[in-house]
């Protein structure tokens, strides 16, 4: 290996180490952008499993008729209305929203404050309601699939996408800059 070394010119042999480096360079960003994950509350809506990123996630309660009161002429994917700590929040069926079929609530039906929307904007905060208690889990970035085969044409501009486990994942940002969950009731 000496003789190869001496057998370059020092040009030659600069012009190596700066493509080695180049190359080492980049490989801490390809691992990090393969090694992202997400950190997300899953939950179930009828037999379909959900998620959302844990980080917009502020608070969980179960929702019983303690807790929550209906709310007059809501649309459908409003079910009615939530004190959080002195401050109302709408409960959001996440199902009647997406055009899924709707299903009745069960008794361990919990609801998820969230928080999010768009960038430059107040962020909107509202409780998506889940069917069960929720439960925390990590999944690999580079394990989303597109959702066009698994959502409904309806739903997939909120999805972010599908893993192989049929877990859908929500984005949630997106799904919370919708202008529709904002309703403006006039007399």
């Amino acid at each position: 290996m000496t003789e190869q070394a001496t057998a370059l010119s020092p040009e030659e042999v600069q012009r190596i180490l700066a493509a080695r480096a180049q190359q080492l360079a980049l490989l801490p960003k390809a691992e990090a952008a393969e090694g992202e994950l997400l950190h997300l509350a899953t939950f179930l809506l009828g037999d379909e499993r959900y998620g959302v990123e844990l980080a917009l996630m502020q608070e969980l309660q179960p929702l019983d008729t303690a807790t929550w009161s209906r709310i007059p002429c809501p649309p459908d994917f409003v079910l009615g209305a939530v004190n959080t700590r002195g401050r109302l929040h709408s409960v959001t069926d996440v199902c009647r929203f997406l055009g899924l079929p709707a299903r009745e609530l069960s008794e361990t039906a919990h609801v998820l404050l969230v928080k999010g929307g768009s960038p430059g904007e107040l962020p909107l905060e509202l409780c998506l309601v889940a069917d069960a208690v929720p439960e925390v889990t990590t999944v690999p970035l580079s394990a989303l699939q597109p959702a066009a085969e698994t959502v409904s044409s309806q739903a997939q501009e909120y999805v972010r996408g599908v893993t192989e486990d049929m877990l859908v994942v929500l984005d949630l940002p997106r799904l919370l800059a919708d202008p529709r969950l904002i309703v403006h009731e006039t007399a």
